[in-house]
């Protein structure tokens, strides 16, 4: 049996933050899945990239050598900081539902708006 590697590990934790993003109602549940797949996609394209017998991208190294591509792990560094943003904004979003509506419960908040439509229309 093969070892498990990184991409095994990334689609395993994708299938559970999914599985929790889809399947649980409680909203700080679900922000918790979503940074749970986040994590899973940085993993996945790390591990893509990474090379074992590869030389860091410096001055000065044999021109012979075997360097690793840098502008991966840049793009993984700018995903990570969006998706902390992208959480932290969620965050927010689900403090002010739970001061309205005095829940976290999605189907609750679901409920309660249709009814606040309605009242509306």
């Amino acid at each position: 049996m093969d070892a498990i590697n990184g991409v095994t590990i990334s689609i395993i934790l994708f299938g559970i933050g999914f599985v929790g993003l889809v399947l649980r109602r409680d909203l700080v549940v679900k922000l918790l899945a979503l940074g749970l797949i986040n994590s899973a996609e940085i993993l996945c394209l790390v591990s893509l990239v990474s090379r074992d017998s590869g030389a860091p991208p410096i001055l000065g190294l044999a021109p012979t050598a075997q360097l690793v591509d840098p502008l991966p792990h840049a793009i993984v560094l700018s995903a990570i900081v969006i998706n902390f943003a992208i959480l932290a904004l969620a965050l927010v979003f689900v403090m002010l539902l739970v001061e309205r509506y005095h829940t976290i419960d999605s189907a609750r908040i679901e409920r309660e708006t249709a009814t606040e439509e309605e009242t509306w229309n």
